[in-house]
């Protein structure tokens, strides 16, 4: 017994010996851990533009600074390879979508690895933005692009795209003689967006949003062409209905609800050749006011009868039909009734802000002799209904009447508190302050130039102005409280002026160009 237990006492010693010994066979790595940050900070998006340059510098924080060189970086995009450099340089010439980007950092030492991901989303470089349309000296359509930019800890800033079609497209000219933009989408954001260019020549056509090549001819959007004797004038596209105001004051429609169950969106209804039947034969449709998109009516002015009427857009069964505006106003010292201005012309018309889904608010401007006033209302479709109700009513003597004519053009900010106006070459700003009383007024010089205004158009939310001028000059002015309380608002506001080295043409027409639905209701840039 004792020699088996002095045995196993030998075993014992020997095993632990050796594995005490073989403590030192061992090389031990040295781990320097990495965080990897590739997200800004305050989203889990970083944007790119089809065709250009994006650079996507991460943040690495290392456990030993000292030691940073020993490591190995590649780039993912999904599930494809598309760098092995530090700071990613990379241009996309794929599809406009969103991707998953990640970046996967070796530690050659240990073969560690430590990874950061975020979003990318591509889009296209002509996304969001002004478009202006415009005639050159020799009657050709031409489309311009000033891309609204907000890069990180920097203000906005416009990155401009001049003679933006003809350059992209040299060999195939859109037309002559252009008059009217409008912007479609799809819903949800499928198809994006498009833009249709009414022209006198050469056709009117629609443009792919994302690509600005041509998609479609209006004429073949409807059931054996045009109308016969009729031409496009005015289009708005809407939820459930699209629009279409012929030269002969008369309103044509197709019907392309649920726009959600398309796979594109777009070019899969046409428009009737039978106009749309109003209550009064002798309707003359001159100008439409679009609301929001789930407004849920398109409101239009009727020339012949001095009055509002309005079509049914949204999803509804009542969808494409005429729509009764409940305004029993008898006094219209007090508020002029909608569905007869009486003595009263309507000057001016626009919606503000975006309202409840089913309603629409808007400011107009009616002038009666000599003196002009400012009427407010909110109109609200009551669902699966004709009826339209009518609330928010006011009516103002406008404190500029002194200073404007028929000729002068408005922009309204998205609250409605300052209502933008220039008569010739001066602009002015008109402060409405809600008050103990009444509606106070306060109207002030702006700037003056050097020849006439012709256009005001504000962007998604009213805080840039677009100012366009006789001869194809423009101007971007930052229309906020702070620059309009300051003692030279247009010093302190000017935030962009077009070069005088450019020929951009006479500019017809400009619209704020959201990109897709999402950004169309105008609350919040795509950042």
């Amino acid at each position: 017994m004792k020699k088996a237990i002095i045995f196993f006492g030998i075993v014992f010693s020997w095993l632990f010996s050796g594995c005490y010994e073989d403590k030192g066979n061992y090389d031990y790595i040295e781990v320097n851990e990495v965080t990897v940050t590739v997200k800004p900070e305050g989203t889990y998006t970083i944007y790119g533009y089809l065709g250009e340059e994006l650079t996507v510098a991460p943040r690495l924080t290392f456990q030993n600074p000292s030691d940073t060189l020993e490591f190995d970086y590649t780039w993912k995009l999904d599930t494809t390879v598309i760098s092995h450099e530090r700071v990613l340089k990379y241009t996309h010439e794929g599809v406009c979508k969103i991707y998953a980007l990640d970046l996967f950092v070796t530690d050659r030492k240990s073969g560690q690895v430590y990874t950061g991901s975020v979003s990318l989303q591509i889009d296209s470089p002509y996304k969001y933005g002004f478009a202006l349309l415009t005639e050159k000296s020799n009657g050709a359509t031409e489309l311009h692009f000033l891309r609204l930019e907000k890069p990180e800890n920097s203000p906005y800033y416009y990155t401009p795209f001049y003679n933006l079609y003809s350059s992209l497209y040299p060999d195939d000219p859109l037309g002559r003689k252009p008059f009217y933009i409008a912007e479609n989408f799809t819903t949800p954001n499928k198809g994006g967006d498009e833009l249709t260019i009414l022209q006198k020549e050469g056709g009117c056509v629609s443009l792919n949003g994302a690509l600005l090549n041509k998609e479609v001819a209006l004429e073949d959007e409807f059931y054996g062409g045009y109308p016969e004797g009729v031409y496009p004038k005015l289009l708005a596209f809407c939820s459930s209905i699209d629009v279409m105001i012929g030269d002969d004051g008369k309103a044509y429609s197709r019907y392309i609800y649920p726009k959600a169950t398309q796979p594109d969106g777009f070019h899969l209804a046409r428009f009737m050749s039978i106009p749309f039947d109003f209550d009064k034969a002798n309707t003359y449709i001159d100008r439409i006011i679009p609301a929001h998109f789930w407004a849920g009516l398109l409101l239009m002015h009727d020339k012949a009868n001095n009055r509002f009427v309005a079509i049914s857009t949204n999803g509804d069964p009542t969808s494409g039909k005429q729509c009764e505006i409940q305004d029993n106003s008898a006094n219209s010292d007090e508020f002029v009734n909608l569905t007869n201005f009486g003595e009263y012309s309507l000057v001016w018309v626009t919606t503000y802000e975006d309202g409840a889904y089913g309603s629409g608010n808007y400011r107009c401007v009616f002038k009666k002799g000599d003196e002009f006033y400012v009427q407010n209302f909110t109109l609200a479709k009551q669902y699966s209904s004709t009826n339209i109700n009518l609330s928010n009513k006011g009516k103002w003597r406008f404190e500029g009447s002194d200073k404007v004519s028929d000729r002068t053009v408005y922009a309204l900010q998205r609250n409605g508190k300052y209502m933008y106006f220039a008569e010739g070459k001066s602009l002015y700003c008109c402060e409405f302050r809600n008050e103990t009383g009444g509606m106070r007024q306060i109207v002030y010089p702006i700037h003056d130039f050097d020849r006439n205004v012709t256009h005001l158009t504000r962007d998604y939310n009213g805080e840039r102005l677009l100012i366009a001028l006789e001869g194809g000059k423009f101007f971007i002015f930052h229309s906020i409280d702070q620059v309009l309380g300051s003692p030279d608002p247009w010093a302190a506001g000017n935030m962009y002026e077009s070069p005088d080295d450019v020929d951009l043409g006479e500019i017809k027409q400009v619209i704020f160009k959201y990109g897709n639905f999402s950004n169309s209701s105008g609350s919040s840039a795509p950042w």
